[in-house]
């Protein structure tokens, strides 16, 4: 039976890094992506497995702690296991690490099998009959649903891309990341971080789409500034994801 946690190494490459000499926020998450497909087709359960069985992958939710932005040239370990499933969703979370064992960032995932033809979620109990969960998270949390912003402080469009697009054809689930954080305030987008991502996934954007990635300060509960993010579909008002995002 294969090892139901992986660890992987990455090095913080110059085409991974912003202005300052440290990984953006969507190079973080793409490790995190990296890893977690790995680590599913090890135990044969990834995207082309499911796809010949007319399923596939969805991610539903991401909450991303990050305890600090590595620099260029750093190398990082990402450990990675399936930490639960149930009705219509499966967990995986998520630690990495420095080259001294130092935290970087914490992150806990919920995910939804689709069956392809009929567009539905099925039960993944019905599509995963493994053992398949290491009874552990990186963070806890239910998942409740995010707040809508009340408000449109700043709203930014953009047009989908073909470098956006992963194999599936939609946009990459951090390509909504990207999206979102370009509509903070240029006087915190440019000075500070993201320190915790909660990502909620709402519906698919394809090729030749237009989006508009609203944006909404709102009170704290701590030190750093809070945002809440929507990304729609500008021809339609469809709501492709829901975010909230802290600041430091």
């Amino acid at each position: 039976m294969p090892d139901l946690v992986l660890r992987k190494e990455f090095a913080v490459h110059t085409y991974e890094t912003d202005a300052r000499g440290l990984a953006k926020t969507v190079s973080l998450l793409n490790y995190l992506q990296d890893s977690a497909g790995e680590h599913a087709a090890s135990l044969g359960l990834s995207v082309p497995d499911l796809v010949r069985r007319g399923l596939t992958w969805v991610l539903s939710r991401y909450h991303v702690l990050v305890h600090r932005y590595p620099a260029i040239g750093e190398r990082l370990e990402v450990t990675t296991w399936p930490s639960g499933k149930g009705g219509y969703f499966a967990t995986r979370d998520f630690e990495v690490a420095d080259a001294g064992g130092g935290p970087v960032l914490a992150a806990t995932s919920s995910w939804m099998i689709i069956d392809l033809e009929r567009k539905q979620p099925v039960k993944v109990e019905a599509a995963i009959d493994v053992p398949y969960a290491v009874e552990r998270r990186a963070l806890e949390d239910p998942f409740a649903s995010l707040p809508v912003p009340a408000a449109r402080d700043r709203e930014l469009r953009f047009r989908v891309e073909s470098g956006h697009l992963d194999w599936n054809r939609h946009v990459n689930n951090a390509v909504y990341v990207e999206w979102a954080l370009e509509g903070v305030p240029p006087e915190v987008l440019l000075k500070s971080r993201p320190l915790e991502l909660e990502v909620s996934y709402r519906a698919e954007a394809f090729y030749g789409d237009e989006v508009l990635s609203v944006v909404q300060a709102v009170p704290g509960t701590g030190a750093g500034p809070v945002f809440l993010h929507q990304i729609l579909n500008a021809a339609s008002g469809t709501e492709l994801a829901r975010l909230r995002t802290r600041w430091g």
